[in-house]
């Protein structure tokens, strides 16, 4: 498992869920909701990528200082080598060596019981010296005074590159942890480079089809029924071309992925500015919703027409799964990552197979595109408020960044991931913070060469891309797959890259946490909603649906769509998408 498979992992959600997601552009507020073209102004000012830093970065402290943290997933140590362990391994000993700092753990815990062990920690307020912590526990923690203030120790002792990837197109992350212009944590987080859904589809069987990767859903219904009646494959089982599981509905899943919806200008999960000037629902608000009644009645013909299994609805994920590694279903709503999980189960049972990913096609004529959020904390390294070396924490992550991303001084097979086995070493360490746009750059140099055939010179990290790329491209090597789907021109990033060049992004406009009246009502509007999508996909009468929206307007929108529009006057009506656009 390596960093590609942990952004994968990271949820988008923003209009029900608890992530915190916030938009790297000029003009957006603090998560305190004050008004923000003068905070981030202040910030890029603050910590200007281009400038040195006042302090050396990796000054080593003589003697060794010690520092206390925690591990929150500890299983991650059989990912080591040579008997090393949470406690004693590569990151403890190294930073010792390089920074005269020794890391003690308070405690360690399996994945399945960290977040509780550190909530409960967190209620205690018996806190280490430095821990990593979700956006809803940095808002506990910011609120309740708990924080040590890290502008300084920022502006000091920041590397350049750490500055680069928190400013200019990045600022949304560290606007996400700065309260009335005090930064209290360090961001790790991902944005709109390295996001993205689209469509996959067996290419190969398409071919077979005579028939092209499809622009318009109206080429889709196409393959869609060619797939239904071929056995392209050979199998002998019934085809579902459709690949769908909804035994184990998400908070943030709409019952398909949100490709589905993008295809008819619905966008769960995000808030965008209407003709009003006003903030409304990508899925469900007053012009957007009839958007989603025509996703959803297409997809209810594609169940009548056996495109997808009649009992999807009990489906979990081992199940869809299966679905996809028997060669049943061949077209995918997914993101970024599918060619890891699950595409590449398909490929190890059926090596000839061919996938590829498709950008959002359009039901209309207009243009489709992918919603998307600009910048999304996903955690943030923080510390003990009196701590007595605040800046140790910016040594280490500084240190952190150089050895896993920043491809002048990376030692990625060392430090990141084992290159024979694909073991994240990197989980060991408790604080992670990424290049927020890692994979796009490695996208870029991977592409290239392959265009050129010149592969000298590339980083190590995005060498063993191109390398694994080139056994699948040249050999057909299965373990090459995923690389190949992701940093080459035929790969999911690629897809992506056209996203931002042809401004096919639908940008999040809303970039503070869930308020109040989100958390309360959210719960009760999606259990209606999933109540609601199962009976209408499996032949109910749509005016299910309007119904639903009865329920939505008198619960949701009624007591959130206010507090939301008051939030966006207080930054002056400043788009996010206006901002991509002009790009």
């Amino acid at each position: 498992m390596n960093k590609k498979l942990i952004v994968k992992s990271a949820s988008l959600a923003v209009c029900f869920s608890l992530s915190l997601s916030l938009a790297a552009c000029g003009g957006n507020s603090g998560t305190d909701g004050s008004s923000g073209s003068n905070q981030t102004a202040d910030i890029s000012k603050l910590l200007d990528s281009n400038a040195e830093p006042a302090k050396d970065p990796y000054s080593k402290y003589d003697p060794p200082i010690e520092i206390t943290t925690v591990h929150t997933s500890n299983e991650v140590a059989s990912n080591l080598k040579n008997g090393d362990t949470i406690e004693s391994n590569i990151y403890t000993r190294t930073w010792l060596e390089k920074l005269g700092i020794n890391m003690k753990f308070n405690w360690t815990s399996p994945g399945t019981q960290g977040e509780e062990k550190m909530n409960l920690m967190i209620a205690s307020g018996d806190l280490p010296d430095f821990f990593y912590v979700s956006p809803a526990q940095f808002e506990r923690l910011a609120s309740t005074g708990q924080l040590e203030d890290l502008t300084g120790a920022l502006k000091d002792y920041g590397s350049k590159y750490m500055k680069k990837y928190l400013t200019g197109d990045y600022s949304g992350l560290l606007e996400g942890v700065t309260k009335n212009g005090k930064v209290y944590g360090i961001p790790n987080g991902q944005t709109y480079h390295d996001s993205g859904f689209m469509l996959w589809m067996r290419t190969d069987n398409v071919e077979k089809a005579g028939l092209t990767v499809p622009k318009t859903v109206d080429e889709l219904d196409k393959i869609l029924e060619a797939f239904k009646k071929n056995d392209y494959d050979g199998t002998g089982k019934e085809k579902y071309p459709i690949a769908l599981a909804d035994a184990n509905i998400g908070s943030n899943f709409w019952g398909i992925g949100d490709a589905f919806f993008n295809m008819f200008h619905s966008y769960p999960n995000i808030w965008v500015k209407n003709s009003k000037e006003e903030l409304e629902d990508g899925m469900f608000g007053p012009e957007h919703r009839e958007n989603t009644r025509k996703a959803l009645l297409k997809l209810q013909d594609y169940y009548k027409k056996g495109y997808i299994h009649p009992d999807f609805a009990t489906f979990d994920d081992t199940k869809y799964n299966e679905l996809i590694v028997n060669n049943q279903s061949g077209v995918v709503f997914g993101g970024l990552w599918d060619a890891w999980w699950p595409l590449n189960l398909n490929i190890d049972k059926h090596p000839d197979a061919k996938w590829l990913p498709a950008a959002i096609p359009s039901a209309d004529g207009e243009m489709g595109k992918s919603s998307v959020t600009a910048a999304t904390v996903l955690g943030i390294s923080v510390a003990r408020k009196g701590t007595a070396h605040p800046e140790a924490l910016v040594k280490m992550e500084n240190l952190f960044h150089d050895l896993n991303n920043n491809p002048d001084t990376m030692q990625f097979g060392k430090f990141n991931t084992d290159p024979v086995d694909n073991a994240g070493i990197f989980l060991a360490y408790p604080m992670p913070i990424y290049n927020p746009s890692f994979n796009h750059e490695a996208f870029e140099a991977v592409s290239n060469a392959f265009k050129t055939g010149k592969a000298d010179g590339l980083p190590e990290a995005f060498d063993l891309f191109y390398k694994q790329a080139k056994t699948y491209a040249d050999k057909n090597d299965k373990a090459g797959f995923p690389s190949y789907l992701s940093y080459t021109d035929q790969g999911s990033l690629a897809i992506v890259d056209g996203y931002i060049k042809r401004k096919a992004f639908q940008m999040n406009e809303y970039t503070a946490m869930p308020t109040q009246e989100m958390i309360d009502n959210a719960p009760i509007i999606k259990k209606a909603y999933d109540v609601m999508f199962l009976n209408v996909i499996k032949g109910g009468d749509i005016s299910q649906y309007d119904d639903f929206l009865k329920q939505y307007d008198a619960l949701y929108a009624s007591a959130v769509y206010p507090g939301i529009n008051k939030w966006f006057e207080a930054k002056n009506k400043e788009s996010i998408q206006k901002w991509f656009e002009s790009k």
